[in-house]
């Protein structure tokens, strides 16, 4: 009786540990650096820098399965990025926000700042247009997003 106690028991601490185990993680490939975090939700958001491009335009991809419009052709939606209580304002292209323009640079370096440094366990991706907002947890955001000299935006006009 007790080792069936003992397996069962593992076994809902394994089952749990896999469920909340969402975070950041760093890839490259293409020239293109990449955070990634993903939710329970099968939502993603992915900061990029195209560092090995000769566009080094940085950007974010967000995808939220519940929401079609932010897949389809052409479709501007607005996504507010709360981070600590704090407000990031983005106009997606379908599923994309490229900072082409300085102050779009500016906000952007600003967010990622933002999620590196913040002490909390989750931030939230809001779509007032649809009246959902997605969670994401910010597990190892620090260590893959970088600050200053380390941030991901590093090679991508960061002095600008």
């Amino acid at each position: 009786m007790k080792l069936l106690l003992a397996i069962i028991s593992l076994t809902f601490a394994a089952s749990a540990a896999l469920a909340v185990d969402f975070r950041w993680t760093l890839g490259y490939g293409q020239g293109t650096l990449e955070a990634n975090i993903a939710n329970a939700n099968d939502s993603s958001i992915s900061i990029n820098c195209p560092e090995g491009q000769t566009d080094t335009t940085p950007g974010m991809f967000i995808k939220v399965e519940r929401i079609s419009p932010l897949r389809q052709r052409d479709e501007t939606v607005t996504v507010q990025i709360i981070v600590d209580g704090k407000n990031h304002s983005f106009f997606l292209k379908e599923i994309r926000f490229k900072a082409v323009t300085r102050t779009d640079k500016s906000q952007f370096r600003e967010l990622v700042r933002a999620l590196a440094s913040s002490k909390q366990k989750s931030f939230v991706a809001e779509f007032p247009k649809y009246n959902t907002a997605e969670t994401f947890s910010l597990l190892d955001a620090r260590k893959v997003l970088g600050l200053g000299k380390h941030s991901i935006l590093k090679g991508c006009d960061e002095g600008e």
